[in-house]
């Protein structure tokens, strides 16, 4: 498949199957994060696979989203290991190293038959309690995982784009 027609097959999966995501799956998925680039390949991306229905009550204790998925990736950075930019007060690098680091496993995902979400709505705080991670990580983002149900679609505004005059200067 080629790359564009996947970036734009792709939608926010809502309502996913029973199916349990298989390993090999989820290992590709892992692999796709591990070679995506990262500020000066520090690599301080942290992902958490909560797969087991201890793990997930313990995610869905404190959140507002269950989509009801078979599994779900949190997913922060290690804010020592984040790249520090000293011409801008030594921004850390790790908010945008994860992001791209979601989308890589997210475009994997989707080329595996699989559905996701990005869901940034969640309290960082209760999630890292509830699931035990370190204080030195900032959880940034969740993607639910799963294969897609029958009934699900993407919504109504997934193909809805902003003309490029209105996005984008050439200089």
């Amino acid at each position: 498949m080629d790359l564009l027609k996947l970036m734009g097959d792709r939608y926010s999966c809502r309502r996913y199957s029973t199916e349990d995501v298989k390993e090999e799956d989820i290992l590709k998925i892992l692999e796709a994060a591990k070679i995506a680039p990262t500020a000066h390949n520090e690599q301080p991306q942290r992902i958490y696979v909560v797969k087991s229905n201890e793990g997930k009550a313990r995610l869905m204790k404190d959140f507002k989203f269950d989509f009801k998925a078979p599994c779900y990736l949190v997913c922060g950075y290690n804010e020592k290991e984040a790249w520090k930019n000293p011409l801008d007060n030594n921004k850390d690098s790790g908010e945008v190293d994860i992001s791209i680091v979601m989308t890589h496993m997210m475009l994997m995902a989707e080329e595996l038959g699989l559905g996701t979400c990005w869901i940034g709505f969640f309290d960082p705080i209760a999630v890292k309690k509830n699931l035990e991670i370190p204080d030195n990580v900032k959880v940034v983002g969740i993607l639910s995982l799963g294969y897609h149900r029958e009934d699900d679609r993407p919504a109504k505004l997934h193909t809805i784009y902003r003309n490029n005059e209105d996005l984008v200067k050439f200089l």
